[in-house]
């Protein structure tokens, strides 16, 4: 699974963010992790290990930013599982003053 999402990072630069320490230190069980991609795009990948509670938040791109918000969800059998597969959001999604809000629902990851 974890070959799938690093997928969405191909050609780019790891970014230091501080996102997954907040979470855990909040008691979230999820990771993130960004990429600067070629071309400029930012990509980040959320992925929501709670089996039970979906995941809101809001992220912070920082003000002055724009752009589109485009989304896929990865969807596996379970937390476990080997297999995975991305389903693109029909929903685009703007940044406002560098921000967008986020819902990675239980059991899923965000792209």
């Amino acid at each position: 699974m974890w070959v799938k999402c690093a997928g969405a990072f191909s050609g780019g630069t790891l970014l230091k963010t501080e996102f997954s320490t907040k979470l855990q230190d909040a008691g979230v069980n999820a990771t993130a992790y960004a990429a600067k991609l070629p071309g400029g795009r930012t990509s980040m990948i959320i992925l929501n290990k709670n089996a039970i509670a979906d995941l809101e938040g809001e992220l912070d791109f920082r003000r002055g930013v724009s752009g589109a918000v485009e989304t896929e969800i990865l969807r596996a059998p379970a937390l476990d599982s080997r297999e995975a597969h991305f389903t693109k959001s029909t929903k685009t999604d703007s940044l406002r003053q560098g921000r967008c809000s986020a819902i990675v629902p239980r059991a899923t990851g965000v792209i």
